[in-house]
């Protein structure tokens, strides 16, 4: 059993791994859970989205740039940005740990902290209507392509699928670097490729970034008339439930990896 299938297993969520046959259309399909554990644990990567109150988004960006510090102390932020399509007076970050219990140390951190929780905190969540976060992992052999330079618009595609994980994963990473190709030649990139560990179940997550919403258009049309390309998505396209994107600017004056 390859070190790849091992991953693919692991970020099976366990009412998948108990029984399959809604999914295969076998009557009683039932995998084995007694996989060896890998002695490399991944990063995890949480994604939080917040609803900002309309009123108060001027305020909510100039704070949260002016005194990210404050939670910077605990961790850092690798990506922050601004919705401007497919999400209105929304705002999404993202920010790595080491594993689950480093995440627990941050925000056990941050809670007793008179600056970061608070001050920082609170007064980021006064002007917050709603939050949501989900938790990621990389696609079983890929890796983060940081940008080397700054600007550049985002979009983040999620993708819910049908099929299990050991059928699409595999599809998904033969395709990437056909895709990456095309993107590199319109000046676009694959930042990172995710799925789901905890949010909604079965979720493929592309983080892309272009030069600008223009050029994102350009590319997509010419992965459109890439033929190599065109056969490699179809095969994933078929195994997709539902899908949604955002299109996305970096928070203005905020200094991240992702800026």
């Amino acid at each position: 059993m390859t070190v790849a299938f091992r991953r693919i297993m692991r970020l099976m969520p366990a009412n998948m791994m108990q029984t399959t046959g809604h999914l295969t259309g076998q009557s009683d399909c039932r995998m084995s859970t007694t996989l060896s554990t890998p002695k490399v644990i991944d990063k995890i990567y949480e994604f939080r989205s917040y609803d900002v109150k309309p009123k108060r988004m001027a305020d909510f960006v100039e704070f949260t740039v002016r005194n990210m510090h404050m939670r910077h102390k605990h961790s850092k932020c690798l990506g922050y940005w601004i919705s401007q399509y497919g999400g209105l007076n929304q705002v999404h970050h993202i920010w790595p740990y080491d594993s689950y219990e480093h995440r627990m140390s941050v925000r056990n951190a941050i809670s007793t902290d008179p600056v970061a929780g608070g001050k920082f905190v609170k007064t980021v969540l006064s002007m917050v209507d709603k939050q949501t976060n989900k938790i990621l992992r990389l696609l079983p052999e890929t890796q983060l392509t940081l940008p080397s330079e700054n600007g550049g618009v985002y979009e983040l595609c999620t993708y819910r699928m049908k099929t299990l994980p050991t059928i699409w994963l595999p599809k998904v990473v033969l395709s990437l670097k056909t895709a990456q190709e095309v993107m590199h030649k319109s000046g676009s990139s694959i930042v990172g490729t995710f799925v789901t560990e905890y949010g909604r179940n079965n979720e493929l997550i592309f983080l892309l970034r272009y030069p600008d919403f223009d050029q994102r258009y350009r590319c997509y049309e010419n992965m459109l008339h890439n033929p190599q390309w065109m056969s490699l998505a179809q095969e994933v396209l078929d195994m997709i439930l539902d899908s949604d994107n955002l299109g996305m600017t970096p928070l203005p004056g905020l200094p991240t990896a992702l800026q």
